[in-house]
């Protein structure tokens, strides 16, 4: 635990924002690691009557996700008791001071966090009992928000997650021509091309998603357990960074892929998520397999086009006084993270 010192190197403009939410900077004020997730880094500050969260984005997320969109997203949750409240926003969108939601003990929602391919195994043990309720209203309500201005199609995503893989790959080979690059470009290539082979199926899961889609809903588009916090009963989330108006079905899939429950939690959710659900058509259940799979494709690009800018990050611990991993052991730990994703991928 670091004292206040250690916020003194922020921005002036971040230490005014901060003090604009009631956050003064005093010898009371402690600040910890909340999370240390590979893309961004989250502080607990504390002082004796309050908490609050501190989020430093990384240039690396920043570059593959839109802030603004984030920022209105977030905003659209939180009105209707969704998420945190956010009450601090960097002109550069690279702080952020949001609400603490305190969790109780031994309900941490992340204890849930798991990876299932689309057809997992008949589970019958239940490590949280009426968490498929729980996730249903989540689910329900968030398809009731208001659509997002962004509109991102699945079908539209790959295109732009090959397009950016592609540039990414003309720089290596720039750079190799050049006499650089090494082992890790090496292993970029390989799984990229791992990828890529799978360009036929990914174009049949799209193609069915497509179809049973009749309109975009508001969607997180990654509610795995770490992005959920459980409090009075209720789940809201955290990390909008890629939230957008998209297939309804993207979001149950996230959950599905993440989630420990039991064979019947899943299909309790599925059927009654399903039920009568006004953005899709009677053949949305045959395509979740499509769903889960495209999740995961998703999630194995974003592995990979984090990895390659993970070089360009700026230390954060410069911000705080606070220890965390350098870029070369996050770029290490997204390329063992796609080879994790795609393992998950059914084709």
């Amino acid at each position: 635990m670091k004292q206040f010192q250690g916020l003194t190197s922020l921005p002036q403009e971040v230490k005014t924002g901060l003090q604009g939410a009631g956050l003064v900077l005093s010898s009371s004020v402690s600040v910890s690691v909340l999370a240390e997730g590979l893309s961004n880094q989250n502080y607990l500050i504390r002082d004796r009557h309050a908490s609050w969260v501190l989020r430093v984005n990384s240039l690396a997320s920043s570059q593959i996700c839109d802030r603004d969109a984030e920022v209105k997203n977030w905003k659209i949750a939180a009105e209707r008791g969704l998420a945190p409240d956010l009450y601090f926003v960097s002109d550069d969108r690279k702080y952020y001071l949001s609400e603490y939601i305190e969790q109780e003990e031994g309900q941490s929602w992340g204890k849930l966090i798991t990876a299932k391919s689309a057809h997992p195994l008949i589970d019958e043990s239940i490590p949280w009992p009426g968490a498929e309720s729980a996730l249903l209203r989540l689910l329900t309500e968030l398809a009731g928000l208001e659509c997002p201005e962004n509109s991102l199609s699945v079908s539209r995503q790959w295109s732009i997650y090959q397009a950016s893989m592609y540039d990414i790959w003309s720089k290596i080979c720039n750079e190799q021509a050049l006499g650089g690059g090494g082992r890790q470009h090496r292993e970029w290539r390989e799984k990229h091309l791992k990828l890529l082979s799978l360009r036929d199926d990914i174009s049949l899961w799209l193609d069915e998603l497509d179809a049973c889609a009749l309109g975009e809903q508001y969607s997180h588009r990654d509610l795995n357990p770490h992005n959920l916090l459980f409090q009075n009963g209720r789940l809201q989330c955290i990390d909008f960074e890629y939230a957008c108006s998209s297939h309804p079905l993207f979001d149950l899939a996230g959950v599905l892929s993440s989630h420990a429950l039991s064979t019947t939690q899943r299909h309790f959710l599925i059927d009654a998520y399903l039920d009568n659900h006004p953005n899709l058509t009677l053949d949305a259940k045959a395509a979740l397999p499509a769903a889960i799979n495209i999740y995961w494709v998703f999630s194995a690009c974003w592995s990979l086009l984090m990895s390659a800018d993970a070089g360009t990050e700026v230390d954060v611990e410069e911000t705080v006084d606070l220890a965390v991993d350098s870029s070369n052991e996050n770029r290490a730990k997204y390329l063992d993270c796609f080879s994790q994703f795609y393992a998950l991928i059914s084709p």
